[in-house]
């Protein structure tokens, strides 16, 4: 032997032994240490001195040639194609399709990887997307992504700009578990890349609760103490998510809400889904789109329709404006424009509840006919509830304190779940249409303080039946007629209704009222403050017409 060739030797050796022993405290007794596998040093089982594949830190494993399924989603702006780069490295192993021995050397055998959460197979379409130029453009067309000059030093992409698995992981350094490059406690890694609308001033990010009693096994491990904690993976798994789109954990959206939602963990939604008359989110599958426009859409109701879990605050608000729990929520506005974040209430209820063909119809045989909520709702109508702006009628003597003309209130303080120990909003209810409180429209209904408990929660029942806004309400419903009868809860279009014909939400239900059979007519006629008369028939008696 040489005295060249032996100097060379040992500077190769010594490059080999440096590789290793920078990274060997990390890597003996990790995960990655498969020195007994590659029968000798932990470094060798990847990486040889000596023949390695071109353009690679020393490589020595053989590369999969498999094809893979990557991520899809219809919010992801990045370009995804197949992998490249570190990542081909790592999946030359993690794709379980490349024996555990099989080198560039062509040695191979029958061990390969363990079935588990290691093994991310050949379909990438459940976990975080690689191998896409993360750069200024992309950041630009998702604002909700940081501009990569803003990325923690730890968090770096390859020389072509794109994020591999390396981006995330040093499989050399396991110090804060799956070999991450930096801690994720409280989400602080996925945040260095998203940044969320509302997500630092959110309930979810600062919530102190435990999450051990969710359904997912994953949360009850106790790795993670409190919501706070687990942050975006108590909803979301970087690898082998059960929703692909979003890495979503369970396939079905609404189980994602349910998993914390179950009264263990959060305020029991799931209990008020069950009831018969409900927003039914188990009836559709994977139909809500961030990007869907709501007139177009198919009718659908998910829990992400009214809730957006990144940005929703427990923050107090008044009507008309956007409660906390729908902060960041897409709306229509009443002009009928689609808004990215709604700023009231009812604009996400008109979502699905005004121009969509395919909204909720009434079960009530109005004579005007409208179902668009946006229109029965528009300030310019001859009369409708305050829910976009006050009522019209400067005189309700019936209102009970606080309450007053000016007042506005919610679609929620009538749509919402019967129990008032539950979450506050329209999920269930054991009355139809969603109600708060038993509201009959059956004729012949018997006038009690529980047959119209829903509209004695603002009207005074002391008020209606002692006649002080109108001088025949208490006949009415002594003779067993319901409010429904005259009263249209929500209002009157501009375009079909009339101040004559329709203020004080006067529309008949043509089921109960017929025409006046002298005059042909079936109409009210406001003749000012507290009086009007009526055309109609309606139990046997005729008003040809009859006045108050």
């Amino acid at each position: 032997m040489s005295r060249r060739w032996g100097i060379e030797m040992a500077i190769c050796l010594a490059a080999a032994s440096a590789l290793c022993t920078s990274s060997r405290a990390s890597i003996q007794g990790s995960p990655h240490d498969l020195s007994a596998v590659a029968g000798g040093a932990a470094c060798s089982f990847c990486h040889t001195p000596h023949g390695a594949l071109p353009g690679t830190p020393l490589w020595s494993r053989k590369l999969s040639t498999a094809v893979y399924k990557i991520y899809e989603s219809s919010s992801l702006e990045a370009r995804v194609g197949q992998p490249t780069g570190a990542s081909k490295l790592c999946l030359s192993c993690h794709d379980g399709t490349v024996a555990l021995t099989e080198t560039i050397t062509g040695v191979s055998g029958s061990t390969y990887i363990s079935p588990g959460s290691a093994n991310l197979g050949t379909d990438l379409s459940d976990d975080h997307p690689i191998s896409f130029v993360y750069s200024s453009g992309l950041s630009a067309q998702d604002p909700q992504l940081r501009p990569p000059f803003g990325l923690p030093e730890a968090l770096e992409l390859d020389r072509s700009g794109e994020l591999q698995c390396t981006t995330c992981h040093d499989p050399h350094d396991n110090r804060y578990g799956d070999f991450l490059v930096m801690s994720n406690e409280r989400s602080q890694m996925c945040t260095s890349c998203h940044d969320l609308d509302g997500w630092l001033s959110s309930a979810h990010q600062s919530s102190s609760v435990p999450v051990v009693g969710a359904d997912d096994p994953y949360l009850q491990t106790g790795e993670h103490s409190s919501l706070a904690e687990a942050g975006c993976l108590t909803c979301h798994r970087p690898h082998g998510a059960g929703g692909h789109e979003r890495l979503l954990h369970f396939p079905r959206m609404e189980d994602n809400c349910l998993n914390c939602h179950n009264g263990l963990v959060a305020s029991n939604i799931r209990a008020d889904l069950l009831k018969l008359s409900r927003h039914n989110v188990f009836r559709y599958r994977n139909i809500h789109d961030p990007r869907e426009i709501p007139s177009a859409a198919p009718m659908h109701v998910e829990c992400a329709d009214c809730h957006n879990p990144h940005a929703l605050q427990r923050t107090p608000a008044q009507a008309p404006m956007i409660p906390g729990a729908m902060q960041g929520v897409s709306g229509i506005t009443l002009t009928g424009a689609v808004i990215p974040s709604a700023q009231f209430e009812y604009e996400v209820c008109f979502k699905c509840h005004a121009d969509n063909p395919e909204r909720p119809q009434s079960n009530v045989t109005r004579q005007i006919t409208q179902t668009n909520s946006r229109l029965e709702f528009d300030p310019s109508g001859p009369s409708f509830h305050p829910v976009a702006a006050a009522g019209v009628n400067p005189n309700v003597p019936s209102l009970r304190p606080p309450l007053t003309v000016a007042t506005l209130i919610y679609c929620t303080d009538c749509h919402s779940s019967d129990s008032p120990s539950t979450a506050k909003g329209p999920h269930g209810s054991i009355y139809p249409h969603l109600l708060a409180g038993r509201y009959e429209t059956s004729d012949f209904t018997p006038e009690s303080s529980s047959s119209y408990e829903l509209c004695y929660r603002c009207h005074s029942r002391n008020s209606i039946l002692g006649d002080e806004s109108f001088a025949a309400h208490r006949e009415h419903l002594e003779n067993e007629v319901p409010c429904s009868a005259c009263h249209d809860p929500h209002g009157i279009s501009a375009s079909q209704g009339t101040g004559l014909n329709n203020s004080h939400l006067i529309n008949f239900d043509v089921a109960i009222v017929q025409p006046d059979p002298d005059t042909g007519r079936r109409v009210f006629e406001d003749l000012g403050v507290v009086r009007g008369r009526c055309f109609l028939s309606c139990h046997g008696r005729k008003h040809s017409p009859e006045e108050y």
